[in-house]
């Protein structure tokens, strides 16, 4: 695989003042009565229920005998009189505490992280938490086989799985010959669900009523069994990362092959988003998420964080997979073409300059994954390597016979301003301080808030509910932080490679609801241009040293 690092020296990368680490908040959840906590409904295990023996000795407290039958006899759990009890009971780790800090490391680390294939209870439509009855279906091996040709020259350190039968397959498939060390971790098993596990979803409303209801409108909030779902995944994937991110120091690269809500979990719990953001961050299945982490400069202190890809899966990123409820707004953010001056590792800020060859290559590229989506607008920023960017989506199009896009230029768009910076080399500015002659990060951020204002109220309307931007990295950052309700610091979480795809869908309404983040910086569409998941250059990284 090509590395285009070592072909375009350092792709832009506009610099900011490194960001202080921050983390999820340090308190507990508080319960309802402060906001959050438990549901007007009380636990199956409290009330109305009957103590049923089945067979083969279980007992089961249920609200519901047949269900619970069901469940028992398939090994799912045990609901007993005296609580919830089955093979991971004894690890204590279903707590609804709060989220532990990332720990302090000594060297870099990157995680990537993949989503079991398909499994049988996946396509059954079955809701499987923590149960070990599925196993992966044809197309399940389909997708985790190519995943592992997406990872075929990828360098992993090491490899760690969930006990689950359905990670585990998929673990075997994408790790392939490789040698190293192997771990299984119980922490990494699903979301634990109790009297849900075995449940159709589409029963699961005229069988457990308002419960069920908490559980597709406000999953944080629900309870169940006397347990926290949500609250206490987010605990155990703390748990997690202090076993991942503590293994041998020379593990750099990490597989982690997991589920969807875990994978949630993780990716959430790294970046400082609370258990509010389930569902926010979709995980489809056999795809590959990549997060960076680079030692604090104070010696006890948590590590940074970039979330360098999300949810790069092995089909088009806007076709439908079951991940994820209808949308019915879409956005999708567009990194423009590079220049000869990014080719060059310069900052160039609102320098107006045209796409380079390379540049135009990877925008065809984007152009030719976008083809077939019905877009309905493009709005651009008004620099030339953006519009040019523009030109080509819509080109690319056209080119195929669909049907051409208006183009609208917003000034909200526009580059940072780099001030005395501009034209300087990336690595000699690295980590210094932020110009006074550039744009003040507070006024930029405040920009951006102006732009996603204006991009939701667009979507909202039915001729425009499927608008592509053309911008720049750090622009798509602050779009990307706003969408998820972060704050200006959130800007060096993100990382956008050129001709990088991020999309934002809108299961409600885009002015109501809030945005689910389908994929960011996905870019398996460049193919050999595409960077390296495994071995590009730790300079690339966005967020390391505040760099964008």
């Amino acid at each position: 695989m090509l590395n285009i690092a070592n072909n375009l020296p350092l792709l832009q990368r506009q610099i900011l003042k490194p960001r202080s680490a921050w983390q999820a908040p340090a308190t507990r959840i508080p319960r309802r009565q402060s906001g959050w906590g438990k549901t007007s409904n009380p636990p199956p295990n409290t009330t109305n229920t009957a103590s049923v023996t089945l067979p083969g000795g279980c007992k089961s407290s249920a609200k519901r005998g047949e269900s619970a039958v069901m469940r028992c006899v398939a090994g799912v759990g045990l609901d007993t009189a005296g609580g919830w009890v089955d093979e991971y009971t004894e690890l204590d780790d279903r707590r609804d505490l709060t989220t532990l800090p990332l720990p302090p490391i000594k060297t870099a680390k990157r995680v990537v992280i993949v989503r079991h294939g398909q499994s049988t209870w996946n396509a059954e439509g079955r809701i499987q938490g923590c149960s070990d009855l599925s196993v992966l279906t044809e197309l399940g091996k389909a997708q985790a086989q190519t995943t592992q040709e997406l990872l075929a020259d990828e360098n992993f350190d090491m490899l760690i799985n969930s006990p689950l039968q359905r990670a585990s397959e998929t673990a075997e498939i994408v790790w392939n010959n490789r040698e190293g060390p192997r771990k299984v971790m119980p922490v990494l098993r699903e979301i634990d669900l109790f009297s849900f596990q075995g449940l159709m979803k589409g029963e699961g409303k005229s069988k457990f009523g308002d419960l069920y209801l908490d559980w597709q409108k406000k999953p944080w909030d629900f309870e169940i069994d006397g347990h926290a779902p949500v609250r206490e995944l987010w605990y155990r994937a703390s748990l997690a990362w202090r076993d991942i991110l503590l293994s041998d120091d020379s593990c750099s690269t990490v597989l982690v092959v997991a589920h969807n809500a875990v994978n949630q979990a993780l990716i959430c719990s790294a970046v400082g988003l609370p258990p509010t953001h389930f569902r926010r961050l979709l995980q489809s299945n056999a795809a590959t998420t990549v997060v960076d982490f680079q030692p604090s400069d104070e010696s006890d202190g948590p590590p940074r964080v970039t979330l360098n890809k999300l949810n790069q899966s092995p089909d088009p990123p806007f076709r439908p997979d079951g991940a994820g409820r209808a949308s019915k707004a879409r956005l999708v953010l567009v990194r423009n073409g590079g220049t000869e001056s990014t080719e060059a590792g310069l900052v160039i800020g609102r320098r107006d300059e045209a796409c380079s060859a390379i540049g135009e290559l990877l925008t065809e590229k984007t152009a030719d994954l976008l083809r077939d989506l019905n877009f309905n607008v493009v709005v651009s920023s008004p620099l030339a390597r953006a519009k040019r960017t523009s030109e080509l989506l819509v080109n690319g199009r056209e080119l195929v016979g669909n049907s051409s896009a208006p183009i609208q230029t917003w000034d909200e768009l526009m580059a940072w301003e780099a001030g005395e910076w501009e034209m300087s080399s990336i690595s000699e500015v690295r980590g210094g301080e932020f110009p006074k002659s550039g744009e003040p990060l507070e006024e930029f951020w405040a920009r951006m808030g102006v732009a996603w204002n204006r991009l939701t109220d667009l979507v909202e309307k039915e001729e425009t509910k499927v608008a592509v931007v053309s911008a720049h990295d750090m622009v798509l950052s602050g779009i990307l932080g706003h969408c998820l309700g972060m704050g200006a610091e959130s800007m060096s979480l993100f990382r956008h490679d050129l001709g990088s795809v991020t999309i934002i869908d809108f299961p409600d309404s885009p002015k109501a609801g809030k945005g689910v983040v389908r994929c960011a910086n996905y870019s398996a569409h460049l193919g050999t241009w595409a960077v390296p998941v495994t071995r590009d250059d730790w300079e690339m990284v966005c967020g390391i040293d505040g760099c964008f």
